[in-house]
């Protein structure tokens, strides 16, 4: 996990985050693989990383899923 500004990420899933490109890459299946999330400018990506990454984690789409299909079937 990693520092965004002043607030610091809890999503588990996070990896890292591109500002230059507008990426937000995260954990992915199958094991080992990832996801990159590119948005149209900066500031939607920021407002992602803060709502979800560092914020409630749990209520993004994307980890939702995760913890559904990834770790409730082990």
């Amino acid at each position: 996990m990693g520092n965004y500004g002043s607030e610091v990420i809890q999503c588990p899933f996070y990896m890292r985050h591109d500002s230059q490109t507008c990426h937000l890459t995260c954990e992915s299946m199958p094991p080992g693989s990832s996801i990159k999330s590119h948005f149209s400018d900066g500031k939607a990506m920021r407002g992602q990383i803060r709502k979800y990454c560092a914020g409630d984690w749990k209520l993004c789409p994307w980890a939702k899923l995760l913890l559904r299909c990834k770790y409730e079937e082990e």
